[in-house]
C-alpha cells in the first residue's frame, strides 16, 4: 500500500525586526490600526527599545489595556513574541510632544527671521497664520504644500 505523501508545509512568514519606536508606529499605520497608532503617538513615552522588547512610560490618560494590546499585536504583525513593559525610568517625550516642540522651533525661527520682522514692521497688525515646511521633491527641488481651502468669514 502506498502512503499518502505529506502535505507541503508553507514556509513561515519572515520575522519582522523593529529597532526604533517610529518603525513600530509606522507598522501600526501600515496595519491600519489607527487606535494603536494614535495611542503610540499620544500616550506613550519611549524608555528603551530592542528588537522584541519595548520599555515605555504611559501618560496618565493612556488605556489600561494598551500594553497587552500592543504586545499581542506586535507578535501578530512581526511573527515573534514581544515583551512590552511599563517603566518609571526617564523617558522621551511623546511623539506628539516632540512634533509640537519641532513646530514651535520652526515658528520661532520664522519669527526671528529679519525678512519676516521687516514685513511685520511694515504692516502693523499682520500676523503669521501658519508655518509649514516645504517638502523636498525627488530631484531635491522644493515642492510647495497644497494651500488649505480659504476660511469662510460669514
Amino acid at each position: 500500500m502506498r502512503q499518502p505523501s505529506p502535505e507541503p508545509v508553507a514556509p513561515a512568514a519572515p520575522r519582522l525586526h523593529l529597532t526604533t519606536f517610529p518603525e513600530i508606529v509606522a507598522l501600526a499605520a501600515k496595519q491600519r490600526d489607527l487606535q494603536i497608532k494614535a495611542a503610540l503617538e499620544n500616550d506613550v513615552r519611549l524608555v528603551r527599545i530592542e528588537d522584541g522588547r519595548l520599555e515605555l512610560a504611559l501618560e496618565p490618560m493612556a488605556s489600561r489595556a494598551l500594553v497587552n494590546d500592543l504586545s499581542r499585536k506586535l507578535e501578530v504583525w512581526t511573527g515573534r513574541r514581544w515583551t512590552v513593559i511599563v517603566s518609571n525610568a526617564p523617558a522621551q517625550p511623546t511623539l506628539r510632544a516632540q512634533a509640537q516642540a519641532s513646530q514651535n522651533e520652526l515658528e520661532a525661527a520664522v519669527q526671528a527671521d529679519p525678512r519676516i520682522q521687516d514685513v511685520m514692521a511694515k504692516w502693523p497688525g499682520a500676523k503669521i497664520e501658519a508655518v509649514r515646511r516645504i517638502a523636498q521633491g525627488p530631484a531635491g527641488g522644493d515642492i510647495d504644500a497644497p494651500e488649505p481651502p480659504p476660511e469662510d468669514d460669514d
